[in-house]
């Protein structure tokens, strides 16, 4: 007989000790440049600061309030250095 693989739920939030963690996984969720993976992240911020849902806010006001919650700003930088 087989045995079964016994699995468990996984929540990225059970794995953040401070904002100083939930800021670097925002970071490399952006990294990836997909708009579902940023969207899914923004929801598991939103979930880990405990940011109650606001149907009023369209996607770019809920990243928005995301990202001053954790005391950040976000900023447009290159993604390659600048030719001198």
């Amino acid at each position: 007989p087989v045995m079964a693989t016994k699995t468990y739920p996984f929540d990225v939030v059970d794995f953040f000790k401070d904002d100083e963690d939930i800021a670097g996984y925002l970071e490399e969720m952006l990294a990836i440049n997909d708009p579902k993976v940023t969207a899914r992240a923004v929801a598991t911020i939103e979930r880990a600061k405990n940011l109650p849902d606001d149907p009023s806010l369209d996607f770019a006001g809920r990243l928005n309030r995301a990202v001053h919650a954790l005391g950040l700003r976000l900023a447009a930088v290159p993604t390659e250095p600048r030719a001198a």
